[in-house]
């Protein structure tokens, strides 16, 4: 019996003429490989458009309601707004989750409730609906979608990339110090990586934290590290 998405469909705010591309956008590359499928028939493909489409959206948001700010500040809230955390909640919020192919590794591992997961599907359904449909309808999808953290995050309310963060704040006027990540080890299947991040700032070990992408390790790290910095170098 096929699968019906209309729960979803109305918690995404769009209906799909095609409903294979709803089915790629939920198929995670453990699953294809567990039924030796192709590559190209996981949601990756998808994934890599809809990171560039909700980009392009919340750029062009952006822009619109700050005419006077800077790209510096551009770029910073778009990094808070367009990040796996952010994407990750808005996946639980219309229940991506209840509709994922996973391998059963990875099932039997929580990975419907893991964030790197979650938003990479995400980002895919964005593509499936730019594709099933055009840039206008996808550009409201994604706005409607991302309407809570866009404004949390303009209203500074919110911070959720935490790299990004960390390397601000080791910029500090007259308190200056090197931050360099490092991935220091990459373990597990080439379907199931698990990647582990290090973070040291003048050559000093702050952090190390474990993902599922060398992104959410580096991010995991980041976080465990901002007070540990902030401690180190006498800042409140």
């Amino acid at each position: 019996m096929a699968t019906s998405y209309d729960k979803f469909e109305k918690s995404l705010g769009y209906t799909f003429d095609n409903k294979k591309l709803l089915e790629l956008a939920f198929t995670h590359t453990t699953y294809v490989f567990e039924h030796s499928k192709e590559h190209f028939e996981s949601n990756q493909r998808l994934e890599f458009i809809g990171d560039a489409i909700i980009d392009l959206v919340i750029g062009e948001k952006l822009y619109a309601l700050k005419p006077n700010e800077g790209e510096g500040y551009l770029s910073k809230i778009r990094a808070i707004i367009v990040c796996e955390k952010s994407f990750a909640k808005v996946a639980r919020k219309i229940g991506i989750g209840k509709y994922l192919l996973l391998g059963k590794g990875e099932a039997s591992q929580g990975g419907a409730d893991t964030d790197s997961i979650l938003a990479d599907a995400f980002e895919a359904v964005i593509a499936a609906v730019y594709f099933d449909s055009n840039f206008d309808k996808v550009r409201q999808v994604v706005l409607n979608n991302l309407d809570e953290i866009i404004k949390l995050a303009v209203d500074g309310k919110i911070f959720l990339d935490y790299k990004s963060r960390l390397l601000e704040i080791s910029q500090i006027k007259d308190n200056q110090h090197e931050v360099e990540f490092n991935i220091i080890k990459e373990s597990g299947p080439s379907h199931m990586r698990i990647f582990e991040a290090e973070v040291k700032a003048d050559g000093k070990f702050l952090a190390k934290a474990e993902g599922k992408s060398k992104r959410e390790a580096e991010q995991n790290a980041a976080e465990l590290a901002i007070d540990i910095y902030k401690e180190l170098f006498g800042l409140s």
